[in-house]
């Protein structure tokens, strides 16, 4: 029996410059929203915020949803059967509060432009739908925290 894992990930957006923060992911092969294990006490927010930074030098903060103005949900809680293991991801919405990359933990990492995930074969078609849903949510009912 598989032990099962939580973890936490954000999609950060940058909603000045359309464009998504992702990151490649070397266990899973392919390209995702930054994120990882929760660790002890840590809410899923703060793990997202640590991963994020850990893996991408990108500072970030969680913008929502938010029903009361005040608790901020998740935007989705995925669960996952893969060669690292059975993990419930618990996803964020986030925005930079840096744009500068490093590379903290030797991960490829790139800021994409969200007109042009389309056309980017090496990105899963539920992360390019996610994002440019997230994107145009955000930007049309403005119902985040800011």
């Amino acid at each position: 029996m598989i032990e099962r894992q939580y973890c936490a990930s954000a999609y950060t957006i940058d909603f000045t410059r359309k464009k998504v923060l992702l990151m490649y992911n070397k266990k899973l092969k392919k390209w995702l929203q930054p994120g990882g294990h929760i660790e002890n006490e840590e809410l899923p927010t703060e793990t997202a915020k640590r991963e994020t930074l850990e893996e991408t030098g990108v500072p970030i903060k969680i913008i929502g949803p938010s029903f009361d103005g005040k608790k901020i949900q998740p935007i989705a809680i995925e669960h996952y059967l893969n060669n690292v293991g059975d993990m419930i991801d618990i996803q964020f919405l986030a925005m930079p509060l840096s744009v500068e990359l490093s590379n903290n933990e030797n991960n490829k990492t790139i800021w994409v432009d969200i007109d042009k995930l389309d056309s980017m074969s090496d990105i899963e078609d539920e992360i390019k739908l996610k994002v440019k849903n997230l994107y145009d949510n955000y930007k049309k009912e403005n119902k985040c925290i800011d």
